[in-house]
C-alpha cells in the first residue's frame, strides 16, 4: 500500500509504501516494512520504538531534500503505516 507518491499531495517528494520483509520471512506486527523509496526503510517495531530517531536518520541520509515541514509530512505517512499494521495484526498483540 502506498502512503505517498511522487508528484502527489504535500511536497510530492516522498514515495512511501508498505513493503514485505525479506524473502522467506513471515511478516508480523514488528517486521512489516515502511519503505521510503530511494532513501531507506524501517520496520514497524523501529518506528514504534523511536519514530523521531528514524526521522532523524532520514534527514541525515537525505538532508538536501528537506524543507519546512518535510519531517512532519514524512512522520504522518509513517504513522498511517503503523495504524494499518496494527489494524492488520490486531489479534497478534
Amino acid at each position: 500500500m502506498s502512503y505517498s507518491r511522487w508528484g502527489g499531495k504535500g511536497s510530492g517528494y516522498w514515495y512511501t509504501f508498505w513493503c514485505t520483509p525479506d524473502l522467506g520471512v513471515i511478516e508480523n506486527n514488528d517486521n512489516a516494512i515502511f519503505e521510503i523509496c530511494a532513501v531507506t526503510r524501517f520496520t514497524a517495531k523501529e518506528l514504534r520504538e523511536d519514530i523521531d530517531g528514524c526521522m532523524h536518520q532520514v534527514y541525515l541520509i537525505d538532508r538536501n531534500h528537506f524543507g519546512n515541514g518535510d519531517i512532519e509530512e514524512l512522520k504522518t505517512y509513517a504513522k498511517e503505516f503503523l495504524a494499518d499494521v496494527d489494524k492488520k495484526y490486531k489479534n497478534e498483540n
